[in-house]
């Protein structure tokens, strides 16, 4: 990990890093990024911070990119989308199918920051807009890169524009498998795609994806409907769409530096960057389960001592512990959530230390308020598990986003014809 750092990190802060070695080996963030001095990306309606990156093809909403640079110099910085497939494949069509004005643009909003320890760049950028306008559903990626060139792309982020061409019922309840209802839930979902869609074979050509939470690792895909009649499908638990309840997100209140919250066991400046020493978590696999607000998993950028977050919040260096005998298995502990871009990230994989008997895990991060879990992935699966550390309860509060995608083939493109998020607790899980 101290490797990782020294190569991307500023050479103010690489100091920092080599004055941590001693401390870390002791005892010690849907965004693909290759860049490192690139932090806090986040990219939402202009709306609601909280609401995940769609909107509707037609109307007058526009999404929100902003994010920091913390290179040394100052980096010109472009943007271009690129349209995708349900699944998230590049799609097979040109920019010129999906867009109009300009194939790239320049980043031209950007401040400094002040009266952070941290230097850093901001950047934001509000589309569609006059430069450019796309015009197809569907799901895309927005790309960044530096000196005009799309070759050095430094990172992508994915956002979806949809019709509203479908209507969407659903409910969530306990499993209906006997064995399972304590710990799973499941959904039922009906969608009538209307008069306007007309398809020969829904069960190939309208796609149903289904998130818990926003998680990627967990979502299911493409699954078959249980009865068809004329445009109404109509999908259940037979057809696979049950989850593992999991259990409310984990938190951490770092809105100030100069105050510990419950969830911080100390605050310190050190070496010219903070360093946030988080209560240790303990594993709660096994433990009734209690209900506790949270935001699923998301953070907000957040200050209480400052009067523009975006500028003024500082980084710090956060520190993670989850405590245990023993290491879990052959497998990879993740810290997961929004912070590490909704993927099990290999720079969010914990450490197991022998002479502590923990997981331990430093991240650079803003100032903010922060939901996040912990997911272990056996070295023989791609999907995580809350099994391990967090535990699983079918009354745990979740948030299931449903879309419904129809494979057009006479524009050989996936439309997203509706999207719809249906809550477990207001739904009725009981």
């Amino acid at each position: 990990m101290i490797k990782h750092l020294k190569t991307t990190l500023p050479a103010r802060l690489f100091a920092v890093v080599l004055a941590m070695n001693s401390l870390i080996s002791a005892g010690q963030t849907s965004v693909s990024s290759g860049d490192e001095f690139i932090k806090t990306v986040l990219l939402h309606p202009k709306s609601s911070e909280l609401a995940p990156p769609i909107i509707p093809l037609v109307g007058n909403e526009t999404l929100v990119l902003r994010f920091d640079d913390l290179s040394e110099d100052f980096r010109e910085m472009s943007y271009a989308f690129r349209h995708c497939t349900y699944d998230w494949e590049l799609s097979d069509l040109q920019p010129m199918d999906y867009q109009e004005g300009y194939n790239t643009d320049l980043i031209s909003d950007y401040d400094f920051s002040f009266n952070t320890l941290v230097p850093y760049t901001n950047f934001r950028v509000e589309f569609p807009n006059d430069r450019i306008r796309l015009t197809r559903s569907g799901n895309y990626l927005i790309e960044v890169f530096t000196d005009g060139d799309r070759d050095k792309v430094l990172f992508t982020a994915r956002f979806m524009l949809t019709e509203d061409a479908a209507a969407i019922a659903a409910s969530v309840r306990k499993s209906s498998v006997v064995a399972d209802r304590n710990y799973r839930q499941e959904l039922e979902v009906e969608v009538n795609l209307g008069q306007n869609i007309q398809t020969m074979n829904p069960y190939d050509e309208v796609k149903l994806v289904v998130m818990q939470n926003l998680r990627r690792d967990n979502a299911i895909l493409n699954i078959k409907p249980r009865f068809v009649k004329n445009n109404q499908l109509t999908y259940d638990f037979h057809d696979g769409l049950s989850f593992n309840g999991g259990n409310e997100y984990r938190r951490f209140d770092a809105k100030s530096f100069r105050y510990r919250t419950e969830e911080v066991r100390s605050v310190e400046e050190r070496g010219g960057i903070y360093h946030v020493l988080l209560a240790p978590d303990r594993p709660r696999g096994y433990k009734q389960y209690s209900f506790e607000n949270d935001i699923n998993g998301k953070f907000l950028v957040q200050n209480d001592d400052m009067i523009d977050p975006n500028l003024e919040s500082d980084y710090g260096m956060i520190y993670f512990e989850v405590p245990v005998d023993a290491m879990l298995g052959r497998g990879t502990l993740f810290l997961y959530g929004q912070l590490s871009t909704w993927d099990l990230n290999q720079d969010f994989a914990m450490e197991y230390h022998h002479e502590t008997l923990s997981y331990r895990l430093s991240k650079l991060l803003k100032q903010g308020y922060y939901n996040y879990a912990y997911l272990w992935k056996f070295d023989t699966s791609d999907q995580g598990s809350y099994d391990e550390v967090m535990g699983n309860h079918s009354e745990t509060e979740n948030d299931y986003m449903i879309l419904v995608y129809f494979s057009d083939r006479s524009t050989h493109a996936d439309r997203l014809l509706a999207v719809k998020t249906v809550n477990s607790i207001k739904s009725g899980v009981n």
